[in-house]
């Protein structure tokens, strides 16, 4: 069976136990071996003892330093909590291991767009982007109550918090550093106060200097395509392309509804006209039985959901060779497109079992330890985006992520920063839901994009749900329910 050129592919083990992982990278840190695949960027640095590692692609969203930031990393810190914090400083798509005295920490961006997957109360520890290998190589079988919460929700939504079906397997996910040696997550705190509020006008003049350098990083190692909705975070993408006067290329991947909605075609079709680029309309293509099976040697029969390979697919088929850019963060965080401007006294364990589609009673509780987990830290960055960052962007968008990185599609997100993302939450959620950074970002970068009207919302169900929050509220709950007997009768 043909297999995939992945990338982000790695594994991390004690004294040479993934020997069987296969890989064309191999190095060593603190005494465990690190293998991975040759076609991501690798930066190794040691120093009077410390090493480290900065697997994937990195720059300084200050500097746009991109060269030798593992030694300049080491350089400019003495420990591992001058290296967590000087990681704030990046962006791009990385994980970040480092090891001093003997210990070791595995450490995320901002989002943990490459998912890293690591083994809690085994003997043999390992950590590796591809969850089926620990399972397969340590033969673990499901936990039955884990295993229930899986079950208890659609395979394209997360699992809540770190957990997997596994008790022995868990994921990292953002805010969190891996301390390896005590086998066990430390919660990184990104406000220890709470956050003076500022104007979307200046959160975009603060941020767009940053996410323009991690867009040049990207643009100068491959050909971009950019996907081009009739949404708003697409368009901020195509901003910043456009700003960096390069060829611009975008696509939309046509659906049915768009028969009785152009607008979702119309728009970027009148905006690739504005900038007088390459745009194409491409339709979903039909993955093989050939395709699934390759798919499900790698990640498992029910690893991963469908119609995320379905997409993944359609996009390599087109635009194999080159990187295309996502827009999740600016909508997730930017708009809190998610939670509005709901009152953060009602940010409980059952408001966000909703918004994680699970139907089970057993979530809610895994989300009270999660809710319990940010309260005991000192955060003060509200719940409402720590879900959106740490569930949504950390655990549900990793399925992407996943399988991408299996396929060897280049995969980025310019707003992946936490010197970006903490400055957006700083913003009152009234005005983020307005999509008021998104319009000062395009206005500072590419202001004629401005001139072609957003999508509008045309089902009354969804305008009146918009219509304030406790409407907004009641209409997840509602929603909650009505989607939980549906899911339940399909399963019976």
């Amino acid at each position: 069976m043909k297999t995939y050129p992945s990338v982000f592919s790695f594994c991390l083990c004690w004294q040479g136990k993934c020997a069987d992982f296969t890989a064309d990278a191999v190095c060593n840190i603190g005494g465990y071996t690190f293998r991975a695949d040759s076609r991501t960027p690798l930066d190794y640095a040691q120093s009077n003892g410390r090493e480290l590692i900065i697997f994937g692609f990195a720059t300084d969203v200050f500097t746009a330093q991109r060269n030798n930031i593992a030694e300049t990393i080491l350089a400019s810190t003495s420990d591992a909590d001058g290296v967590f914090d000087y990681e704030k400083k990046l962006g791009g798509k990385y994980i970040i291991f480092y090891c001093e005295n003997g210990d070791l920490y595995c450490l995320g961006d901002a989002t943990c767009s490459v998912p890293m997957f690591y083994t809690v109360g085994t003997d043999d520890f390992i950590c590796c982007s591809n969850p089926q290998f620990i399972v397969k190589t340590l033969g673990l079988s499901s936990d039955p109550m884990l295993q229930k919460v899986r079950n208890s929700g659609p395979l394209n939504q997360a699992m809540p918090y770190d957990v997997t079906p596994y008790k022995e397997m868990k994921q990292l996910i953002p805010n969190r550093v891996l301390d390896v040696s005590a086998g066990k997550t430390i919660r990184i705190v990104n406000s220890r106060t709470k956050q003076k509020l500022i104007s979307p006008a200046q959160a975009a003049k603060i941020t767009a200097p940053m996410i323009a350098n991690i867009t040049k990083m990207y643009a100068s190692d491959y050909g971009i395509y950019c996907p081009l909705t009739s949404g708003r975070d697409s368009r901020v993408v195509f901003a910043f392309l456009k700003n960096l006067g390069i060829p611009l290329n975008s696509y939309t991947i046509w659906k049915d509804a768009f028969k009785k909605d152009p607008q979702d075609w119309e728009v970027p079709v009148s905006l690739s006209e504005i900038c007088r680029s390459n745009h194409e309309q491409i339709h979903k293509e039909t993955v093989t039985e050939d395709m699934k099976a390759q798919m499900d040697s790698v990640l498992g029969e029910n690893g991963y959901p469908q119609e995320a390979f379905t997409l993944a697919v359609t996009v390599e088929k087109h635009y194999k060779g080159f990187a295309t850019l996502e827009g999740d963060i600016i909508g997730q965080v930017g708009k809190c497109s998610l939670h509005r401007d709901v009152p953060l006294v009602l940010a409980t364990p059952s408001y966000f079992r909703c918004k994680l589609h699970n139907y089970s009673s057993e979530s809610r509780e895994i989300l009270r330890d999660w809710l319990s987990d940010i309260g005991n830290s000192g955060e003060n960055v509200n719940a409402f985006d720590l879900f959106s960052i740490e569930n949504r962007l950390g655990v549900w968008a990793s399925h992407t992520h996943l399988i991408r990185n299996v396929m060897g599609m280049s995969f980025f997100n310019i707003f992946n920063s936490r010197s970006i993302i903490y400055v957006w939450t700083a913003v009152n959620r009234k005005e983020r839901m307005k999509s008021a950074i998104h319009i000062e970002l395009i206005r500072l970068t590419a202001p004629e994009l401005l001139d072609v009207p957003f999508e509008q919302d045309k089902s009354g169900l969804v305008q009146i749900a918009k219509s304030s929050w406790p409407v907004f509220y009641l209409a997840t709950f509602a929603k909650y329910f009505v989607q939980r007997i549906a899911f339940l009768k399909n399963k019976q």
